[in-house]
């Protein structure tokens, strides 16, 4: 009783997160709703693990304070698919179908700037150092942006079709990007060039994903499956099975021992990396599972779904 009384207080002080440490079951939900009129499609943790950001293809991004899981600010643009904390937490950026490419301040909720693609934007990821951002869509070329003044830096040019997923390697030295055109390349940011094509899905290949060591890169496939590769090598190591339909999210744990994937049949999915073992498959969300992020510290999970929810899952030990 006497540390519940602490922790409430602690909470309502705004110095203490209710999400992370009161007891909760394994694999249970928390569902944040009520704020999305329209389908989620992106999500982000904030750095230090006390926000969440999630992206609505209505035009609305909602910040959300996760100890007393209700919204402070709501950003507001045209249409949204992505969404990223700049890595001191400072900045909000997000994109959509509208193409452009916003960045707010999220204490003030000011919106900074904005930058213009030449058609819908479905791919965002900022760089770990926080210079740059790089965002990507169907103008099939990737767009790496400076922070520092919010101008065009430079372009990567090779997919043949659509882009749908970025993601910097944990140094930054790498970008990955995923297409519709059934690819993922790797570029060499600072020598602004492609490195390799790593070929082997059968179909679009909707997300991509770098293990915290940066020796893995994982994607999810239009066709239901998941798989591994050696990001140095490009090797393909493993391929998971399990899905219904479309993988349009994954996200690996930040030690690197979990991944998750978020699919079109309404579940998400948990895998030990190592094995390739199904570790768990989470229910709950009634329509098509967008995209999914685990909270720094891993013990939280969080899911967002065209049935208009934000689902928090506590990561089962």
């Amino acid at each position: 009783m006497r540390r519940h009384l602490i922790v409430t207080m602690l909470a309502l002080l705004g110095c203490y997160s209710v999400v992370s440490s009161v007891p909760h079951q394994p694999w249970s939900a928390r569902v944040l709703r009520g704020d999305h009129e329209k389908d989620v499609e992106g999500v982000a943790f904030s750095p230090d693990g006390r926000m969440l950001a999630s992206a609505d293809n209505g035009g609305k991004i909602i910040l959300w304070n996760l100890s007393r899981r209700r919204p402070v600010r709501v950003f507001t643009g045209e249409n949204f698919t992505e969404v990223a904390f700049s890595p001191d937490g400072s900045l909000l950026v997000g994109a959509g179908f509208d193409k452009r490419v916003r960045v707010w301040n999220v204490r003030s909720g000011q919106e900074l700037h904005v930058m213009k693609h030449e058609a819908e934007v479905e791919a965002l990821a900022y760089s770990p150092d926080g210079r740059l951002v790089a965002s990507a869509g169907g103008d099939r070329v990737i767009r790496l942006w400076e922070t520092n003044k919010w101008t065009q830096a430079f372009e990567l040019a090779g997919h043949t079709d659509s882009i749908y997923g970025l993601a910097f390697s944990p140094e930054g030295r790498l970008l990955a990007s995923s297409s519709r055109d059934r690819t993922i390349r790797l570029w060499d940011v600072a020598a602004r060039r492609q490195l390799r094509v790593l070929r082997g899905h059968t179909d679009s290949v909707y997300s991509i994903a770098f293990s915290a060591d940066g020796h893995r890169l994982a994607s999810g496939c239009r066709d239901g499956t998941v798989k591994l590769w050696d990001a140095r090598t490009g090797e393909e190591k493993q391929t998971l099975t399990g899905h219904q339909d479309s993988v349009h999210g994954v996200a690996f744990s930040p030690e690197g021992k979990l991944l998750a994937s978020a699919s079109f049949d309404s579940t998400v999915k948990v895998w030990e990396v190592a094995s390739g073992r199904l570790v768990r498959t989470l229910d709950g969300h009634s329509r098509d599972v967008n995209a999914v992020a685990f909270n720094p510290n891993g013990l939280w999970l969080a899911s967002v779904s065209d049935d208009k929810t934000v689902r928090l899952w506590k990561v089962g030990k």
